[in-house]
């Protein structure tokens, strides 16, 4: 050994690698909370663009329903009108749109308005689309007229569904946990002052 020179002693060594260790663990700590952030933040935009698509398109379908007998029906649990539609997949037209609740799931159903009295043919044409996943519940409200109180129910309480257009629909959602802000639509055929 040169005169003068000095090493590093064990203690020293020990002490840096130490340091460095607590170094390298904080950076790692770091780097899965900022990529664990960043996966959440792309789950949430992802669950708000979707919320924000499926309400335009839901405003859009459901403000255009076409006032006729049997063209609408409105439940506790499902909503079923026809519009008229410019294309969705193979679909395009005047389309019987169903909306209700399949498990977990939102689902949009579409089949085509015939001229026999036969029952739509859901799926038909395009199977139906899941308007929004992960769903908690789905509530539909309806107000038959400005004066009158939004209720759940069927009207009259004989039956468990609403058999015409009301003035306005609102559904309420809640998806993972997180409830969209309600969506309230007053039909275009409700505006008609010849309706009633």
């Amino acid at each position: 050994m040169i005169s003068g020179q000095k090493g590093m002693t064990l203690v020293e060594v020990t002490v840096a690698t130490v340091i460095f260790s607590m170094i390298m663990l904080a950076t790692v700590t770091a780097l899965r909370a900022f990529a664990g952030t960043y996966a959440k933040l792309e789950e949430m935009t992802a669950r708000t663009t979707q919320m924000r698509e499926a309400d335009r398109f839901l405003r859009v379908i459901l403000r255009s329903a076409i006032n006729h007998p049997d063209f609408f029906e409105g439940g506790l649990h499902a909503l079923q009108w026809v519009a008229p539609i410019d294309r969705v997949g193979s679909a395009g037209g005047l389309q019987h749109l169903r909306l209700s609740r399949e498990g977990n799931r939102l689902m949009l159903s579409f089949a085509p308005v015939t001229e026999s009295d036969t029952p739509p043919a859901w799926g038909s044409v395009v199977p139906a689309f899941p308007l929004v996943s992960e769903l908690d519940s789905a509530r539909f409200l309806y107000q038959p007229s400005p004066t009158d109180p939004w209720s759940e129910g069927p009207f009259g309480g004989a039956t468990d569904s609403i058999a015409a257009l009301p003035r306005a629909i609102a559904i309420e959602v809640v998806s993972g946990g997180q409830p969209w802000p309600p969506l309230a639509v007053q039909f275009d055929a409700s505006r008609d002052p010849e309706r009633r």
